[in-house]
């Protein structure tokens, strides 16, 4: 769920550096939308502050606010681009493979997912237990997310249809309960041992997506 791999991608070097408008505002805001994770993982939404975002993202506080108008913004912006590249990512990954039946299809899915989240335990933390702490501002977010998993499920099932695999697509209702388990899941991963044991979690995703998919109606 990497914006740019692990951590806070470096700053930008100092005095001519040859870069283009453009591509400074995107170092910029890719910085701070990582820097917020990792804040908000460490430290709790409450707790984090604009100073401590610009501190890890090593940008100028006037800088934050040429891009966001706050916290929130901030770490809105933070959790869509993450998951969104998260999952664009796994689907070329997933989707592209060839000769790879559809249970597989769903393993390897879940076993990277829970992989990258196990390697980020404090943007997962912020992503999964921190945003339910932001309030009602991030609601269109989590719905917006939710929908961008929902499409990825149906995209891996039409290519177990078109495979022969499965008789038809999903039913709606069952991809919102398997989403609404795997995201309950992870949490209490997350409370009650630790990011790092997110990939045991993969056996129990793949059974449960398997049976819900090929549940007939």
């Amino acid at each position: 769920m990497s914006v740019e791999g692990v951590g806070v991608p470096g700053p930008l070097p100092r005095g001519r550096h040859g870069l283009s408008r453009e591509q400074v505002e995107n170092s910029q805001f890719q910085r701070l939308c990582v820097a917020v994770l990792d804040a908000v993982g460490e430290l709790g939404y409450a707790a984090t502050t604009v100073a401590d975002i610009v501190s890890r993202a090593q940008v100028a506080r006037r800088t934050f606010y040429a891009v966001f108008g706050g916290k929130d913004e901030c770490f809105a912006a933070a959790y869509d681009l993450a998951v969104n590249t998260a999952l664009d990512q796994l689907q070329d990954t997933v989707t592209g493979l060839v000769g790879v039946n559809f249970a597989d299809r769903v393993r390897i899915s879940f076993d990277i997912y829970l992989a990258v989240l196990a390697a980020q335990p404090e943007a997962t933390r912020a992503l999964y237990v921190e945003t339910l702490a932001a309030g009602p501002g991030l609601v269109a977010h989590r719905a917006r997310v939710h929908r961008r998993f929902a499409e990825y499920i149906l995209a891996v099932a039409r290519i177990g249809v078109r495979d022969g695999e499965l008789s038809g697509d999903p039913d709606p209702e069952l991809i919102d309960m398997l989403l609404g388990g795997i995201d309950d899941r992870v949490r209490a991963c997350l409370h009650e041992r630790d990011a790092s044991q997110l990939p045991s979690l993969s056996p129990l995703f793949t059974r449960t997506a398997i049976a819900l998919v090929r549940t007939p109606e």
